[in-house]
């Protein structure tokens, strides 16, 4: 039963991913519910590939925000991460909304403050003019517990004048 029931969450993770990326206009003519199988069996051993139609490279200035973001975030320095986001910026985590610089910054001087050895690991990245999807993986070891954890994170974001308007995070944990 919990095999099934971790099945089905990673399904509507996948449901929600593609649903988002395909109103983003990642996958312009493509229907979500064409890509996703209406069977269940099997699902453990099923792969999903989508061919994406001809899209242009991630602009160099976009894959180096990303970058950037991911670096602050290895780096603790809440500074470089609100650097990059618009003063009327949107951050969603799950549980959490954080609206403006400030907001933004709080949160992550707490996160800061109770993890260290943050590792992230930029997957993929994609976009379409201003806005645009990423993937990575992110680890972190609890300052007092000492534990590490996992997580795969995707992103959806939008961005005003080269600066992040919105940021959500789908997050992951059960690797």
């Amino acid at each position: 039963m919990q095999k099934y029931c971790k099945l089905a969450r990673n399904w509507i993770a996948l449901a929600l991913l593609t649903l988002t990326l395909c109103s983003l206009g990642c996958f312009p003519g493509i229907d979500a519910s064409t890509i996703l199988p209406s069977a269940v069996a099997s699902l453990s051993d099923t792969l999903i590939t989508m061919a994406l139609p001809d899209t242009e490279a991630v602009q160099p200035s976009v894959q180096q925000l990303v970058e950037r973001q991911a670096k602050a975030w290895e780096t603790a320095d809440s500074d470089k991460i609100i650097a990059d986001f618009a003063e009327d910026s949107l951050f969603v985590v799950p549980g959490s909304t954080f609206r403006g610089k400030q907001e933004i910054k709080d949160a992550a001087k707490k996160y800061f403050a109770e993890f260290t050895d943050t590792k992230v690991t930029i997957k993929r990245i994609i976009t379409n003019k201003n806005k645009g999807a990423g993937e990575w993986s992110w680890s972190d070891k609890n300052k007092k517990s000492g534990e590490i954890s996992q997580a795969e994170d995707a992103i959806i974001f939008e961005l005003e004048a080269g600066k992040i308007k919105y940021w959500r995070e789908y997050i992951d944990t059960q690797l």
